[in-house]
């Protein structure tokens, strides 16, 4: 349950410190791969000239699946990755720093 404010958690207070703060936000997405997966999805297909019902087709999926993945509703397993990245001519490379 929250308090007055909406918020259950840290994340959640965290994500309404950064709400407004367009600063912050760009270097903290900046920090998370998944949401540099998201981002290098969407501008290959872009740059590919592809439809999410082209890529999606493609790759042997429904086009709410990429859509979930672009706009950041769903966190994509490495398989569905994969097939993502064959139907975009790419391969995924994984590496821990």
């Amino acid at each position: 349950m929250g308090n007055k404010y909406g918020i259950r958690n840290k994340d959640d207070s965290f994500k309404e410190l950064i709400k407004n703060r367009n600063d912050l936000k760009d270097a903290v997405e900046g920090l998370d791969p998944v949401y540099e997966l998201r981002k290098k999805i969407l501008l290959l297909r872009l740059d590919e000239g592809l439809s999410q019902e082209e890529l999606a087709a493609r790759a042997g999926m429904r086009q709410s699946v990429i859509s979930r993945i672009e706009n950041g509703e769903s966190e994509p397993r490495i398989e569905t990755v994969n097939k993502i990245a064959r139907a975009l001519n790419r391969k995924v490379k994984i590496d821990l720093v």
